[in-house]
């Protein structure tokens, strides 16, 4: 719409509150040191972005796919933002994250 939504802004402040525990409110780990909490939020970022699956981001299978048991078949592929974006093919796990190199 090209307008800013107040409830998206507001949204948005608790997910990262909720991820980085120094910004949470009434916590023992205040965000006194700048180069601590700058690492935080890096850390949040990554995770978030190539390590969590998010639920609005799922992709519709073609077919569903059959599981053992009596679990129902599984009907949608889960995606990270990143995999949504394209940058990567799959989900990382965390030893993935912090192995991989920045040139």
């Amino acid at each position: 719409m090209g307008t800013i939504n107040t409830a998206f802004i507001e949204r948005l402040n608790l997910t990262i509150r909720e991820g980085v525990s120094k910004l949470a409110r009434r916590t023992w780990g205040l965000a006194q040191y700048t180069p601590e909490l700058v690492e935080h939020l890096y850390w949040w970022l990554a995770v978030y972005h190539f390590v969590r699956c998010h639920e609005e981001l799922r992709e519709l299978l073609a077919e569903p796919v059959l599981r053992k048991g009596r679990q129902a078949p599984r009907k949608y592929r889960q995606r990270t933002p990143a995999m949504a974006a394209g940058l990567v093919s799959r989900r990382w796990t965390v030893r993935e994250l912090l192995s991989y190199l920045l040139l």
